[in-house]
């Protein structure tokens, strides 16, 4: 496994970084390779075999090994030839999220203009243009996003489920109805301030632009993913001058957490060609690990968001980069993704929390003191905002695996956004928007993690700043090893719940993050 596994991380990074077609023909044959590693039937019939005994095997690491390697295999099965043209589906629409480009003014413009189009302009057309430029990528790979999701469907079929988002959450370890039930809670929990807030903001924005109804291009996000800026509070001001790299460095160091060899392996910096998103990548598995990030910062332009974006992405590396060396190749991975996502969403906070701004980011306690309430609120909004965000996504993957040929797939796409997110649809828009979101693409039944996500962040910082720092757990060594030691190192040697009740001291519980919302 180890060097196509390497293969396939240095193949994915290449695209990424170039988007050229010779990095997306080498995606394609690195991860056809890797699927061939467990094409062997008679393998895969050993491993379900030893998976079926589990229980008589008394030796743990052996078993969650077991455990592991059965669903990679799983994951895995299926006819060659759609295994193979998903591989390459997926290597196109990484290459043409990474390439494209919208139009504003009749010249092509990248997700940061379009994002600063969104947060400072006055103009509606002008708003407008640039929302609609965000969408144009949707066209472009619906075909692509469609054939993904019946290759997808037709290799969980073949495996026995109903379709693909029934095995992928079986996949992750995750209960189909037992997640449902999460979701539909949150929904609830979160719906009544929710509609609060948005009454609030829908106000506010008609005052601030002239217009009776708030279409989705008066917001600051193309997604409604983050809450509209507040003229009153201009978290970009904070960063002002500021070097983005060196306060990521100095959050980590004064957690006792090294980075300096992640920058140096990373693309930080936004150029043509490139992806225009940001993530964290771990390349192979051998010591001294190997963990990339890619980010887009603007040189001479550090604003809130790429801050946010920064701690998020290295709040991943820190976890990859920190798994016991000691442990059984299979098991020097994380637990879960959303244990991951926990400990990016976590630290991504930071970002907007006035001691961090104060103790790491240098910002004066005078220009903080009048400002305190109105980010601590807009952390809460943040949550919301975000949570009902997540829902839509989750919704609507259920739906678009239920029948990825429906031709109404784009009015169930604005049906869950008016629902959930109480944003009108355009009047006579029928485009496919929701395959603008390139997780839909290439990171298919994946937005739950986001949410489980919060609620563990917030479970496992309270339970930090209670039990171990008994205040701000940034800025202190001790959280930082008790993460290395709790948290990080034990990799994959257990499953998600077990790795939040052995940090925790007590299941996965959502009262933490609702009372954070409240």
């Amino acid at each position: 496994m180890a060097p196509v596994e390497k293969r396939v991380a240095e193949a994915w990074w290449g695209l990424a970084v170039t988007g050229s077609e010779e990095a997306q023909k080498e995606l394609v044959r690195a991860g056809t390779e890797y699927n061939r590693l467990f094409a062997d039937e008679g393998e895969q019939e050993a491993v379900a075999g030893w998976y079926g005994e589990l229980d008589s095997l008394d030796d743990e690491l052996l078993r969650r090994q077991v455990e592991v390697l059965y669903r990679t295999y799983a994951s895995k099965q299926g006819d060659a030839g759609a295994l193979d043209k998903i591989e390459e589906l997926e290597a196109e629409a990484n290459a043409v999220y990474g390439n494209h480009r919208g139009t504003v003014g009749g010249r092509p413009v990248g997700e940061n203009e379009v994002r600063d189009i969104l947060r400072t302009a006055g103009d509606e057309s002008v708003r407008r243009e640039a929302w609609e430029a965000s969408k144009t990528v949707g066209r472009e790979v619906e075909g692509t996003v469609r054939e993904l999701a019946r290759l997808r469907n037709r290799l969980a079929r073949e495996a026995g489920y109903k379709d693909h988002y029934h095995r992928s959450l079986d996949l992750q370890e995750m209960d189909v109805e037992e997640l449902e039930r999460l979701m539909a809670d949150l929904e609830s929990a979160t719906d009544a301030p929710f509609r609060e807030l948005k009454k609030r903001l829908d106000e506010r924005l008609r005052e601030k632009f002239g217009v009776e109804v708030v279409r989705p291009w008066f917001l600051s996000d193309p997604f409604f993913q983050e809450t509209p800026e507040d003229g009153n509070l201009d978290t970009d001001r904070f960063f002002e001058g500021k070097d983005l790299e060196a306060l990521t460095r100095k959050t980590y160091d004064s957690l006792g957490l090294e980075v300096r060899g992640v920058v140096a392996k990373s693309d930080l910096y936004a150029r043509p060609g490139k992806n225009q998103h940001a993530f964290c990548l771990p390349v192979g598995r051998d010591y001294p690990y190997d963990v990339r990030v890619l980010a887009n910062l603007r040189a001479g332009k550090p604003d809130a968001y790429w801050m946010n974006t920064m701690l998020h992405e290295f709040g991943h590396a820190v976890y990859d980069r920190h798994i016991n060396l000691k442990l059984p190749y299979l098991l020097r991975g994380v637990s879960h993704i959303a244990t991951t996502e926990a400990i990016a969403l976590m630290m991504g906070a930071l970002g907007e929390e006035p001691g961090w701004l104060q103790s790491v980011a240098g910002v004066p306690e005078d220009e903080l003191a009048s400002e305190r309430e109105r980010l601590a609120a807009r952390r809460r909004e943040e949550l919301l905002v975000f949570t009902r965000w997540a829902l839509v996504v989750f919704r609507f993957e259920k739906e678009l695996y239920a029948d990825p040929d429906r031709e109404d797939l784009n009015g169930v796409w604005w049906d869950l956004v008016e629902k959930l997110q109480l944003v009108p649809r355009p009047p006579g828009r029928d485009e496919p928007d929701w395959a603008a979101k390139i997780h839909v693409a290439t990171a298919p039944v994946y937005y739950q993690n986001y949410v489980l996500g919060n609620l563990i962040a917030a479970q496992l910082r309270n339970y930090l700043e209670t039990h171990i720092t008994q205040g701000p757990f940034y800025q202190n060594e001790v959280a930082g090893r008790y993460l290395l030691e709790s948290f990080f190192g034990p990799g994959a040697r257990e499953n998600w719940r077990d790795t939040v009740l052995r940090a925790t001291g007590e299941p996965l519980d959502p009262a933490h993050f609702v009372s954070s919302i409240r």
